[in-house]
């Protein structure tokens, strides 16, 4: 798909992507930090702002791509792209090629579940048949797991992200955030989603890797966490 299929421009969607995530971005009233940018079929822009946290809605209008589009000139005179934060830093483990590395696979609804503990979990119940040799080893295992794995994220640092929602290649717009392959592993942000000669969707990310995927197929959209 690209920018003239979209009921908002790749150019305009890039803009507000990363005007949300810099000091004047539209914030959730309920203090969870900035909006992000959400495809909308309903709105007059294809677009809106939503809190993932909360659910916190805001329609994006006239002014809201106005004031992106201000502000999109700032952003340009950058080298070169790069995959932030929405306070405007780069994410733990972000890799030479712009996709970003993350940590944990488990999630209840829109709340992660630290691999620290589930690491720790894993150590007491490996311990658990060791207690009649000795006592004391389901107490102390658990600890050393979790700096067993505490040492392994500096030697690998990772953002926590956590899936939102899924959504067809068709809908994907510059500037949102995607699991590469299934529902964890490295994340990239989208740079351009262009047409195939065979159909499918390519889609760039920023730092120029490309995935080739079918516009019915889904994928997960991601919040990047740290």
């Amino acid at each position: 798909m690209s920018g003239d299929d979209n009921p908002m421009g790749s150019t305009d969607a890039r803009a507000l992507h990363r005007f949300q995530r810099g000091r004047s971005a539209h914030r959730c009233p309920a203090g969870h930090g900035a909006l992000r940018v959400w495809p909308d079929a309903d709105a007059p822009s294809g677009m809106c702002l939503t809190c993932t946290t909360c659910g916190h809605r805001v329609t994006v209008d006239d002014t809201s791509l106005r004031r992106a589009a201000d502000d999109e000139p700032a952003a340009q005179t950058e080298t070169a792209p790069s995959v932030c934060l929405s306070d405007g830093i780069a994410p733990r483990g972000l890799r030479p090629d712009g996709t970003v590395r993350t940590t944990g696979w488990a999630q209840f609804a829109n709340m992660p579940i630290s691999t620290g503990f589930l690491t720790a979990l894993a150590a007491f119940s490996a311990a658990v048949p060791l207690v009649p040799v000795a006592p004391l080893i389901p107490v102390v295992a658990p600890p050393i797991g979790y700096l067993a794995w505490k040492l392994g994220t500096r030697w690998r640092p990772a953002s926590q992200a956590v899936n939102t929602r899924r959504v067809p290649i068709a809908a994907l717009t510059a500037g949102q955030q995607i699991r590469l392959y299934g529902t964890a592993g490295p994340v990239g942000e989208v740079s351009t989603v262009t047409a195939s000669a065979t159909g499918h969707l390519k889609v760039r990310m920023v730092g120029g890797l490309e995935i080739l995927r079918r516009p019915e197929q889904q994928i997960w959209q991601v919040d990047l966490r740290n």
